[in-house]
C-alpha cells in the first residue's frame, strides 16, 4: 500500500506537460469486453480532506459493481456517493462499472444507449465525481482499450491523457467506448484561415454506432468532412480544437434526426443519422451546420436560449448558400416564411421567449445585428466578425459566459457598440418589431423576391453571400 501511495504522489507531482497545470485527480480507465463492455476505473486525487466520489442518480449507482477506497476497504454508498479519507496526501478509490448495463437500461440519445457492441454515454454515465475540493477539480483521464475497441471523448488531450477542467463531470460531454466505426478527420484550427494567420490542424473525432452499412459510414464520412469545410470557410477556420461527433443510427428515419451539442470541458455533438442513408439527402439537411455553429460560442448564462438558439438558426443557411448547397432566394424565402414566428418576443423582451420563439426571434436578432454592423462599418463588417472575433478572443465551447460579456467581445472584435446596443434594447425590455416594415426596408418581398432599390437593399446583398468571392464546396455527385 505505501509503494501504491509514493507511486501515486510521484504521478501526480509531475506536470503532464510544461505549460498546464498539475492535475488534481487521475483516473485510469480499463476497458473490458466481458458479457458487454465493463469499465475498470481507478481514481487518485490529491487532497488532504475527505472527497466524495458521487454518481450522477440512481441508475449509474446500481451499475458499480464494486468500490473499494486505497485501503480495500468497501464504504457503503450514501446520497448516490462513497465518502473516501486521504491517506498521506492523497485519496485513491476503485470501481467497477457495467457500462453496457447501464446504457441498455437508459437507452436514451441524451444520455447513453448501445448499439452492437459499441456505447455513446455522457461522461457522467460511467465516471464518479470527486467532491471536496472547493472548485472544478482537473482531472486527467487515461484509458486502456483491447484491441479493436475505441475511447474517444471532445476532452482536448493533453499527452496521452484526456483532460476535463473548468467544469464539473455533468457537463463534460460525450464519450464513444467499444466496438464502433471512428475516424479522425483533421480540419483547419481555429482562426487559421485568415489572412497571414499559421496554418494549424484541429481534429474532428467521428464515431458511429453499429447499424451502418459500408457505403452508407462512407456516405457520412464525406458529408461530415466538406460540411466542415463549409463551416470552416464562414469561420476561418474550424469552430473547436478537438471535437467529438457521435453518429446514432435510426432505424424509422431516413434523414437526419435530433442533434445535441454539449460544451462543458470540449465540445460533443450527437447525432441521429438514417441508417439507410441518402447522401442527397444529407447535403440538403441543416442540423449539423446548426451544432457546429454551437460549437464556435460559450454556453451563455441565465435567460439567453434565444441568443444561442438564434445565432445557430440564422447562420446555418448563410453557410450552406456561401458553400453552394442553397441560393440566396432561398435563404431570403425561408427567413420570411419562418420570422414571424419569433415577432412577438420582442414585445415582450426576448428573455421572456419560450419555444420557437427562441430560434425565430434570436434569428430576427442577429439579422438586425447583421444589418447595424454593416451600415456602421461601411460594409466592412458583418455578424461573422462578430462571431469569429469572440471565439479567436478565447469565448469557445467551453466557457460559460453571460450574453453581456459576449456582446462586449463581439464589440472589441468588430470596433463597435453594435451588439451590446442591441442586446441593451432588446434582451430584457419590451421593444415591439415591425418585421413588415424590416422585409420592406430590405427589399425582401413575399415569396423571397428581392427588390434592389430598397433603402437597405446595398446592406441585404451583402449579407447571405458575403463581401468576399464565396468559396463553393462541391457536393460528391458534383466533383
Amino acid at each position: 500500500m505505501l509503494k501504491r501511495t509514493l507511486a501515486a504522489l510521484l504521478l501526480l507531482s509531475t506536470p503532464a506537460l510544461a505549460q498546464t497545470k498539475v492535475p488534481d485527480c487521475t483516473a485510469e480507465v480499463v476497458v473490458e469486453q466481458r458479457e458487454g463492455l465493463k469499465l475498470q476505473v481507478t481514481y487518485r486525487c490529491r487532497s488532504t480532506s475527505t472527497l466524495q466520489f458521487v454518481a450522477d442518480g440512481d441508475r449509474v449507482v446500481r451499475r458499480v459493481m464494486m468500490f473499494r477506497d486505497g485501503a480495500n476497504r468497501e464504504p457503503t454508498p450514501s446520497s448516490n456517493a462513497w465518502k473516501v479519507e486521504p491517506v498521506n496526501g492523497v485519496v485513491e478509490a476503485q470501481y467497477s462499472f457495467d457500462l453496457s448495463g447501464y446504457a441498455r437500461t437508459v437507452d436514451s440519445n441524451t444520455t447513453a444507449l448501445q448499439r452492437g457492441d459499441g456505447v455513446l454515454s455522457l461522461l457522467s454515465g460511467w465516471l464518479l465525481e470527486p467532491r471536496g475540493f472547493g472548485a472544478n477539480p482537473v482531472i486527467d483521464i487515461r484509458a486502456r482499450v483491447p484491441e479493436g475497441l475505441v475511447f474517444s471523448t471532445g476532452l482536448p488531450k493533453v499527452g496521452d491523457a484526456w483532460r476535463l477542467a473548468g467544469t464539473n463531470v455533468r457537463f463534460a460531454g460525450y464519450t464513444a467506448i467499444g466496438k464502433l466505426f471512428y475516424e479522425e478527420i483533421v480540419v483547419p484550427a481555429p482562426g487559421s484561415l485568415r489572412a497571414g494567420a499559421k496554418r494549424e490542424d484541429a481534429v474532428v473525432r467521428l464515431a458511429l454506432l453499429d447499424g451502418y452499412s459500408d457505403s452508407g459510414r462512407a456516405d457520412i464520412v464525406e458529408w461530415v468532412k466538406r460540411t466542415a469545410i463549409a463551416e470552416s470557410n464562414y469561420w476561418e477556420g474550424f469552430t473547436a480544437k478537438q471535437m467529438l461527433v457521435g453518429m446514432i443510427p435510426t432505424p424509422a428515419r431516413g434523414g437526419v434526426g435530433f442533434g445535441r451539442t454539449v460544451s462543458g470541458g470540449g465540445a460533443t455533438v450527437m447525432m441521429e443519422v438514417g441508417a439507410d442513408v441518402d447522401r442527397m439527402r444529407l447535403f440538403r439537411d441543416w442540423v449539423l451546420v446548426h451544432e457546429w455553429i454551437h460549437t464556435g460560442m460559450p454556453y451563455l448564462r441565465g435567460r439567453a436560449i434565444w441568443f444561442m438558439e438564434g445565432a445557430a438558426t440564422y447562420v446555418e443557411p448563410i453557410i450552406r448558400a456561401r458553400a453552394g448547397w442553397k441560393t440566396e432566394a432561398e435563404v431570403w424565402k425561408e427567413w420570411t416564411s419562418e420570422m414571424p414566428q419569433g415577432a412577438g418576443a420582442f414585445s415582450v423582451g426576448l428573455a421572456n421567449a419560450s419555444g420557437r420563439q427562441n430560434y425565430w426571434s434570436g434569428a430576427i436578432f442577429m439579422l438586425l445585428a447583421d444589418i447595424e454592423l454593416r451600415r456602421t462599418t461601411d460594409g466592412k463588417m458583418g455578424l461573422e466578425n462578430c462571431l469569429k472575433g469572440a471565439l479567436w478572443a478565447g469565448f469557445e465551447a467551453s466557457i460559460r459566459a453571460s450574453v453581456e460579456e459576449y456582446a462586449d467581445a463581439c464589440d472589441k472584435a468588430t470596433g463597435t457598440k453594435v451588439m451590446s446596443g442591441l442586446v441593451d434594447k432588446h434582451f430584457s425590455k419590451e421593444q415591439p418589431l415591425d418585421l413588415a416594415k424590416l422585409w420592406s426596408d430590405l427589399g425582401v418581398e413575399k415569396g423571397g423576391g428581392l427588390n434592389d432599390e430598397a433603402p437597405l437593399a446595398k446592406w441585404r446583398k451583402m449579407i447571405v453571400m458575403g463581401v468576399r468571392s464565396t468559396q463553393r464546396v462541391l457536393r460528391p455527385w458534383e466533383s
